[in-house]
């Protein structure tokens, strides 16, 4: 987890404005973490708490780049946000990766189908907690219905 204080105070020293607005859009939403009612006060957030609001903060941009026009200045400032802030992520498996850890985990909860979708997805997420659980539900869900199928 980055020290969010130290990198606004880094990209205020290098004069750079990209780093500069995605800090402070990351450090605003950990601030509205931090005084959420009934929180501890002064209780930091944790890792995981940490990488749901960096990602929440990635999919808003990535949502309001949706309705922009290719050619709109704010939509590359964008995109040049949702990269820097990209880099702080942890590193996903490959597509290969993926499907490797799906079937395992499917062989080792004994799915048969569909119905099965949550016993799954909960094994994944005890499996790897910073697994992007988006694209594994696409896999798991495909895969199945491929098993129901035949």
């Amino acid at each position: 987890m980055i020290d969010v204080d130290q990198a606004i105070k880094e990209a205020l020293k290098h004069k750079d404005e990209i780093a500069l607005k995605a800090y402070r859009a990351l450090k605003s939403k950990i601030m509205v973490k931090q005084t959420e009612a009934g929180r501890e006060t002064g209780k930091p957030v944790d890792e995981q708490e940490f990488l749901t609001l960096l990602r929440k903060e990635i999919k808003e941009r990535e949502e309001s780049n949706e309705y922009l026009p290719a050619d709109n200045p704010d939509r590359k400032l964008n995109e040049r946000i949702i990269a820097k802030l990209s880099e702080h992520l942890p590193r996903q498996p490959s597509a290969e990766e993926l499907d490797a850890l799906v079937a395992r985990t499917i062989e080792q909860t004994g799915a048969a189908g569909p119905k099965d979708m949550g016993k799954v997805m909960s094994a994944l997420r005890q499996a790897d907690p910073n697994l992007d659980m988006g694209a594994a539900s696409a896999r798991v869900k495909a895969r199945l219905q491929q098993m129901a199928q035949g």
